[in-house]
């Protein structure tokens, strides 16, 4: 077994993939099998948000040290955090796309002034 992979993790993976090939099941088949990759890499993504968050949770986002409250560390899980949530919301919006034809909404900016 790989280093940092437990059965749980991976059975939540397990369960994550079927959420999404279930979410999926209307696609076209031959796009399923060719983002069947990306299917599998966002649902391990996303249990590895779920893992972190619960880490965060406990530990916190930011170090205040207790000398001088203006002395502040972002924690290492904060910046995993960040980075994963990124490719979390770059991967799903491209299955959205891929798979279900979902074209992202654009935003006027200006719409409120017209």
């Amino acid at each position: 077994m790989e280093k940092g992979k437990t059965p749980a993790r991976e059975d939540a993976v397990q369960r994550e993939y079927a959420r999404l090939r279930d979410l999926f099941a209307g696609a076209e088949e031959s796009k399923l099998a060719l983002f069947d990759g990306h299917i599998w890499e966002n649902a391990r993504i996303r249990v590895e948000l779920d893992d972190l968050s619960r880490i965060a949770a406990a530990s916190g986002l930011v170090k205040v040290s207790a000398k001088n409250p203006l002395n502040q560390k972002e924690t290492a899980v904060s910046k995993m955090l960040t980075k994963l949530r990124a490719s979390y919301n770059n991967s799903s919006r491209l299955l959205s796309r891929e798979l279900l034809g979902a074209e992202p909404e654009e935003e006027d900016d200006l719409e409120e002034f017209e």
